[in-house]
């Protein structure tokens, strides 16, 4: 019975042996598979953020279009009231051409019928308007303050009056 016993006895080490490799085979199994949905975990995530940034980017791109469009809208806006600008500012230099030489015309008109009313040959036109009439004479416009002051000093060294 000794054979047989050695037998069993290594039937039964080998069947110890073959159990303890199964189990240490299952515990690797489960820690592989516990890595396994680890990683599809991983994955599922890393797909859900692609998805995200996919999505941001599309997002991303609509509001970049969006801004290209204002732009645009706004520089041909601008180019509009640049040039409605252009416009207006042409038509004040013209108006104010026209209203200088219309001033010029009743100026003329008004030195002409002075000269009928008033007697005396007719004006020549040629008159300088940074001058001023001041006591009978033609003054420079510059000078006539200064006169004016110099006068008055005169006036209260001697206690009279100047008038302009």
């Amino acid at each position: 019975m000794t054979e047989a016993s050695d037998n069993m006895k290594q039937s039964l080490a080998a069947n110890n042996a073959l159990s303890a490799k199964i189990a240490r085979k299952g515990a690797e199994r489960k820690i592989a598979q516990g890595e396994a949905a680890e990683v599809k975990q991983l994955l599922e995530e890393e797909k859900a953020e692609k998805l995200r940034v996919v999505d941001e980017n599309a997002s991303l791109k609509k509001l970049v279009e969006e801004s290209n469009q204002k732009l645009s809208s706004s520089v041909k806006e601008l180019a509009a009231h640049q040039a409605a600008k252009d416009e207006v500012e042409a038509e004040l230099d013209k108006n104010y051409e026209d209203s200088e030489e219309l001033l010029k015309q009743c100026f003329d008109r008004a030195m002409h019928q002075t000269h009928v009313l008033y007697g005396g040959s007719p004006a020549s036109g040629d008159f300088d308007i940074n001058y001023k009439v001041y006591q009978g004479r033609l003054v420079p416009s510059a000078k006539v303050g200064a006169l004016v002051a110099q006068e008055a000093q005169v006036a209260e060294t001697q206690g009279g009056e100047v008038e302009a």
